[in-house]
């Protein structure tokens, strides 16, 4: 009896040494893969993230700059990298941490050459921020989009502009910019029509003058003065409603507005072909 215990004893501490070592020999491979991480230089780590960036794998390309940053947070190609990161969480739809990014880069390295880009790309981010699948494909609601969006996009290629006026990237930027003027105005003149839907004309009219006063050189012009004949027409204005109409034969002779003389609320006020400059 005595012999067996002893039996049973040794095997039990064979069975426990020998789950020891291979948890030790675990361990050690994943000290092995840390080793040989850390062992990257900055180069190589950058040069991997780069290469899935150039290959359209946002995601790999984003853990990959983390990872640089993480390990060398100082230095060249942790400079560019940020940047770059930027852009992959633009690519990945991560529009708040794209914007958190840039503003860090920005921070950062207020002298790193591409500098201007990086305010281009904020610009983008915003631009691009609730241009999801469907809009792209229905377009001609691109004004029900969110105000926010459209105005910091207008606000960051604006101040972009401003500060590199020669920036390779500025022409496109100028072009967005219209766009976004002319989502702005064709917004207002949503607003105005709607209000005039719901038995408002007063404010309708309100809303069209502020087109009239603030997006000036924008095709939604011609329907804001349209929607103030019909609005003082309301309100029994036939003076200011003949002003209006006369105004806009002045300046807009070939309105459906003048030619079928009611104005079809049903229909969008500004196809997406008026305000899409690409």
């Amino acid at each position: 009896m005595l012999q067996n215990n002893r039996t049973n004893l040794t095997k039990w501490l064979l069975l426990l040494i020998v789950a020891t070592l291979l948890l030790q020999g675990c361990g050690k491979k994943d000290e092995v893969k840390e080793v040989e991480v850390t062992k990257l230089t900055s180069l190589e780590m950058y040069l991997a993230a780069k290469r899935a960036l150039d290959a359209g794998v946002w995601s790999t390309a984003a853990d990959k700059y983390k990872a640089l940053r993480s390990h060398y947070p100082f230095g060249h190609y942790t400079e560019q990298g940020s940047l770059e990161l930027a852009y992959a969480q633009y690519k990945l739809f991560r529009m708040e941490q794209a914007v958190t990014s840039v503003d860090r880069f920005i921070k950062n390295y207020p002298a790193h050459k591409n500098l201007d880009y990086a305010y281009y790309l904020k610009g983008l981010i915003y631009f691009d921020s609730d241009r999801g699948f469907m809009q792209r494909m229905n377009p001609d609601k691109s004004a029900d989009r969110n105000q926010d969006n459209i105005r910091n996009a207008f606000t960051a290629f604006k101040n972009f502009i401003e500060r590199y006026p020669d920036s390779s990237y500025a022409p496109d930027a100028k072009k967005r910019m219209v766009y976004l003027k002319n989502q702005l105005a064709a917004y207002e003149v949503q607003v105005a029509t709607y209000y005039l839907r719901r038995g408002a004309p007063i404010a309708a009219v309100n809303r069209a003058k502020f087109v009239l006063e603030s997006f000036q050189d924008t095709p939604s012009v011609a329907n804001a003065l349209a929607l103030m004949v019909e609005s003082y027409e309301t309100l029994d204005e036939p003076e200011l409603a003949e002003q209006s109409k006369q105004m806009l034969a002045a300046n807009y002779p070939n309105h459906q507005y003048l030619s079928e003389g009611d104005l079809d609320l049903s229909t969008d006020v500004l196809q997406w072909k008026d305000i899409w400059p690409f």
